[in-house]
């Protein structure tokens, strides 16, 4: 084992997150050089899906929800009808920001035979508190519905101080329910859908039609969330007051995904400087307010624990420190930015609380993705804490699951390499955009019941991988709804019929180039991958021969 554990940073992989977050910004240019160009086969694929369901057969009456909940957001609604259970949705942090802001979602359809219908529905919503827990209520509705055709109701959830009172209640909807309804959309990363609903709602603000648009590639973004990245970015360059600047773009007000995630990144930054400069309360502040789930949770849960093993002094060390120090002086410097001064120090007292509690964040990190460097990390910082309150035995056990967690990692990269030329990855992405049940499938955030997400999870972030995979979907998400018009047109649309059939082959001949540079950019990760993945796997191997071969150099912490 090395002299000591270092809190690192990862800087490289926050910055590979920041090109992801900013890739969005470059990808209208790049590819507007194709000759059969994204914007070129969005912009006609907007034009006849609106077409198309102008002129399809009416739909049954629909069922949205609502929310007027004040400091709490939704996570899931059921609906039962007639004792049969019809939708179960779960809303990601994005969708549910959207509900509170006035949007609205389609659950599900409703009767149309004018009968009289039996609907339970429930949901649970959390409080809005920026922690990484939460405290979960649930509400239900049982009450008769009447089913007539072209009329659509709305659950709307609401109520008071949500520990107090919440409430599930049933309205008509009126004529804003599209626009509402794309408002969710859009912030749930479906810009496509969004945008067919603006154009075919009445009297939609025009500033709403952009920003849709804009998501789409079609128009210059002039979004909120890009200048929110452009500061992220400006503090970060600039120096000074550099956690001043941090503060103020975590305590910024954003929406869409994009811009929480920005937030999420900037209290994941200031929180580790402020670790480093023995912070204490800023840097507890501040990896509490990171969303989970969230692409940067894992980070938080890591600086988390170490705000209980460093809680006053600091690092003294900026830099990264060798893991396996060379010589006298850098097993000095491993040694001052350690939380223990002696490799083989047993804490004692109230430092004992400390590390006892560090290993709270810690055991809950270890049982996400395994291929995250902060994940990795925790499968090391947990023995190392175990070590250093004399449970040895646990500790070696705990070293011995990371080798075994670490060496089916890189069988999952393996595997994964070949799911990328069998086409497997790319069939996950598609199976998660589709997925009717979760807005969180979407976003490919870490979800216990999601393992084989990981990969994918994994791969995104790399700015190349972004790039391609954005094309792909948003080219995956217009087949979509296209293939849905094509299905609800009747026999008097035949010719709507032939120009999306003669779309959608454009789509695909756009899909498949975009799924070769996917490929191409995931086995370029992959190996990145493996090779982060071999660093921590020697270092826990490493650490295990040292508890086999102890000596002690101290008897101080």
């Amino acid at each position: 084992m090395p002299a000591s554990r270092q809190i690192r940073l990862h800087s490289a992989g926050y910055r590979c997150r920041i090109l992801t977050l900013a890739v969005v910004a470059w990808l209208v240019s790049a590819s507007a050089s194709a000759a059969d160009s994204l914007p070129s086969i969005t912009a006609d694929a907007l034009e006849l899906a609106v077409a198309s369901q102008q002129a399809s057969v009416p739909e049954r009456p629909a069922l949205y929800v609502g929310s007027t909940l004040k400091g709490a957001v939704l996570r899931d609604v059921r609906v039962w009808i007639d004792r049969q259970p019809v939708v179960r949705y779960q809303f990601s942090e994005a969708q549910a920001r959207a509900l509170n802001a006035g949007g609205l979602w389609r659950l599900a359809v409703l009767p149309g035979d004018g009968a009289a219908h039996h609907l339970v529905a429930e949901f649970r919503a959390s409080q809005d508190d920026g922690q990484l827990q939460h405290q979960l209520i649930v509400a239900q509705l049982d009450r008769s519905l009447v089913g007539g055709a072209g009329v659509a109701q709305m659950l709307v959830i609401g109520g008071g101080g949500l520990l107090h009172h919440a409430d599930l209640a049933l309205a008509s909807v009126g004529s804003d329910a599209l626009a509402r309804e794309a408002d969710t959309l859009l912030a749930g990363g479906e810009p496509f859908a969004a945008a067919v609903r603006y154009a075919l709602a009445p009297g939609v603000d025009p500033l709403r039609v952009q920003a849709a648009r804009a998501a789409l590639g079609l128009v210059a973004a002039d979004a909120p969330t890009v200048p929110l990245l452009s500061q992220f970015n400006a503090v970060l360059a600039a120096g000074g007051d550099v956690d001043a600047g941090l503060k103020q773009v975590a305590d910024g007000s954003a929406v869409r995904d994009v811009g929480l995630s920005v937030k999420d990144l900037a209290n994941v930054t200031r929180g580790y400087r402020a670790l480093r400069a023995g912070q204490h309360d800023e840097a507890t502040t501040a990896f509490r307010a990171v969303r989970s789930p969230g692409p940067y949770s894992n980070a938080a849960l890591l600086g988390l624990g170490w705000t209980y093993l460093v809680p006053h002094r600091g690092l003294v060390a900026a830099a990264d420190i060798p893991l396996r120090p060379s010589g006298a002086d850098a097993v000095a410097q491993a040694r001052r930015a350690s939380p223990f001064r002696y490799l083989q120090a047993v804490a004692e007292g109230a430092h004992a609380d400390d590390v006892r509690a560090a290993l709270v964040p810690w055991v809950e990190l270890i049982g996400r993705d395994p291929l995250d460097p902060a994940v990795q990390e925790g499968m090391l910082v947990v023995p190392y804490a175990l070590d250093h309150v004399g449970a040895h035995r646990q500790a070696l056990d705990y070293y011995s699951r990371a080798v075994q967690k670490l060496e089916a990692a890189r069988t999952t990269l393996k595997q994964a390499a070949a799911d990328v030329d069998g086409g497997r990855e790319l069939g996950d992405v598609d199976a998660r955009d589709a997925d009717a049940r979760s807005g969180w499938s979407r976003q490919l955030v870490e979800r216990r019941d999601d393992q084989l997400a990981v990969p994918v999870r994994s791969l995104i972030d790399a700015p190349a991988v972004a790039a391609a995979l954005h094309d792909y979907r948003q080219l995956q998400e217009i087949d979509r709804v296209l293939s849905a018009d094509e299905d609800r047109l009747d026999a008097s649309g035949a010719d709507l019929r032939a120009r999306i059939s003669a779309l959608r082959r454009r789509v695909a001949m756009a899909r498949d180039a975009s799924a070769a540079q996917a490929r191409a950019a995931m086995h370029d990760e992959l190996a990145r991958l493996d090779r982060q993945t071999s660093v921590y796997l020697a270092e826990a191997e490493f650490a295990i021969a040292r508890l086999y071969d102890r000596a002690p150099h101290g008897d101080g912490s």
